[in-house]
């Protein structure tokens, strides 16, 4: 026993230095992504009221890349220990949001957003301002999978990311210990593949985004994976999967999509949280809605159970059949106001599908509800008196 106990040890030391190295699996190598990087102030882009700056990103084709930013800090003084701060990373076509960094500001937070395109935030998506320092360009979907590691948008994407904390954590205004990450769409592909990578972040919030992006029914993934060679597709699966990195996080989490999500399908999403430990919170809104949209309420709740001592937000447990009704148990200091069950009879393509809310029943610390026969997919929604509303997983019943 004591040698198979050594061995186990082993092996785990030997996994976090090689993920640490950049030796693992892992293309990155994360400790030197650790090390805060350059900053140069830049009149570019003024925004009143917040700095403006490029921060070094990696080396791309020998020479190193310079990442566009937009930070702020709450005015007055800092609580002890720093201002808590949010990494804000935008999806496809997006860039760095002044608005998104004033959004988090406005509640307490300090807040960094960067442009992970190559583009300063001049003009509208496709037609942004390139600058000179720039990484790497995204190119459709993996587009760029024949190349070189080191040439590839999302290495770029990644690091750059990381290498934001990073600098972060530098600010003597920050509390180091209090920095999450929100990623949207690309953005939440991202995040995703971060918060497996970078155990300092004390939350994070994947939006849309997730893994096994190469099982998709939405034709904007679908299309281009199968177009990939055998090798191709392997390289993906291999590298740069966020499926590959999201068991190795131990940052708390909360995972928002809706129902209907036409860029993420509901599946993968569901299969990417199933690898988070320990297990995260859900907001599934039946809704369709997709952008660069970051006022839920269900995040900012969140960051501030994690960061602030904010109120304790409800624990869903996982679903089970008892008695002909489907029923999940509930941990919760606040007053619940309503539930429903979410389903589903159709088939198909998951951003096609038809949901139906049926009333549940809140009682004595567990939810439930009468399950349809033909049900092939279903889960709760769950609104608590301040009208925040988090879900419990998603089963799916059909192979």
């Amino acid at each position: 026993m004591k040698k198979i106990f050594l061995l186990g040890l082993f092996l785990s030391t030997a996994f976090v230095y090689a993920q640490q190295t950049g030796t693992s699996s892992s293309p990155w190598n994360i400790k030197e992504l650790y090390k805060t990087p350059a900053m140069h102030e830049t009149d570019c882009c003024a925004v009143v009221g917040m700095r403006s700056f490029f921060y070094e990103g990696i080396v791309f084709k020998t020479k190193p890349t310079k990442v566009f930013a937009y930070f702020k800090a709450p005015e007055g003084t800092p609580p002890e220990g720093g201002w808590p701060a949010v990494v804000c990373v935008h999806g496809g076509g997006g860039t760095a949001f002044p608005e998104w960094v004033q959004a988090w500001v406005d509640r307490g937070y300090a807040a960094i957003a960067m442009d992970l395109e190559g583009h300063l935030p001049i003009g509208g998506f496709p037609n942004r301002e390139w600058h000179e320092q720039a990484g790497p360009p995204r190119i459709t979907t993996f587009g760029d999978i024949e190349i070189a590691d080191r040439e590839q948008w999302f290495y770029h994407a990644v690091a750059d990311v990381i290498r934001a904390n990073s600098l972060l954590r530098s600010f003597p205004e920050i509390n180091p210990r209090k920095i999450g990450v929100h990623g949207i769409s690309w953005g939440g592909v991202i995040t995703a593949a971060v918060m497996g990578l970078d155990n300092r972040f004390a939350f994070a919030v994947p939006v849309y985004g997730c893994g096994f992006l190469y099982e998709s029914t939405v034709s904007n993934f679908e299309r281009y994976f199968k177009v990939m060679t055998p090798d191709q597709l392997n390289a993906y699966k291999t590298k740069w999967d966020p499926s590959l990195y999201i068991p190795s996080a131990t940052v708390p989490s909360l995972w928002y999509i809706g129902s209907n999500d036409g860029s993420f399908s509901l599946n993968i999403w569901q299969r990417s949280v199933s690898l988070v430990k320990p297990a995260p919170m859900l907001s599934i809104p039946v809704t369709s809605e997709h952008g660069h949209i970051w006022n839920q309420p269900e995040i900012f709740a969140f960051a501030d159970m994690m960061v602030k001592n904010g109120k304790k937000l409800m624990q869903i447990g996982n679903t089970f059949i008892e008695k002909n009704r489907v029923t999940a148990k509930i941990a919760s200091e606040a007053t619940l106001k309503k539930a429903v069950l979410c389903y589903t009879t159709d088939s198909g393509a998951w951003q096609n599908r038809n949901w139906v809310q049926l009333p549940a029943t809140l009682n004595k610390g567990k939810v439930s509800a009468a399950l349809p026969a033909d049900a092939k997919a279903y889960y709760f929604n769950i609104t608590d008196t301040d009208n925040l509303r988090f879900s419990s997983a998603v089963t799916i019943m059909e192979k």
